[in-house]
């Protein structure tokens, strides 16, 4: 019986999807949630779709470390899951780029 060769990446975030925003949308993201440095980390490595577990190990961080991270995330930025986090980082990028094209009304 022949080896079966593995083809799982040697860094489990390798086969993630990449972050969907460019750097500049993302900074301006961090700036206007108010993200701490771990927080965007974590938040920038949920969007990328990591589990919990994921985003302990790249982080050297605890499961439970994660989640407590997360459930802060979640109140500072006034959201209940992930999904609605993610819907927020996309609405307060798409808010900011109107902003840049859009004047505001007075």
């Amino acid at each position: 019986m022949a080896a079966r060769l593995s083809k799982t990446p040697a860094d489990p975030l390798e086969a993630l999807p990449s972050l969907p925003l460019d750097e500049r949308e993302w900074q301006a993201v961090v700036k206007s949630l108010r993200l701490s440095p771990q927080q965007a980390k974590v938040v920038r490595l949920l969007l990328r779709s990591a589990a919990n577990k994921q985003i302990a190990f790249a982080l050297g961080i605890s499961e439970p470390t994660v989640r407590t991270h997360l459930e802060r995330i979640f109140s500072r930025t006034g959201v209940g899951d992930r999904m609605e986090l993610a819907m927020r980082v996309l609405t307060v990028c798409r808010e900011l780029a109107l902003g840049d094209a859009c004047p505001p009304n007075r």
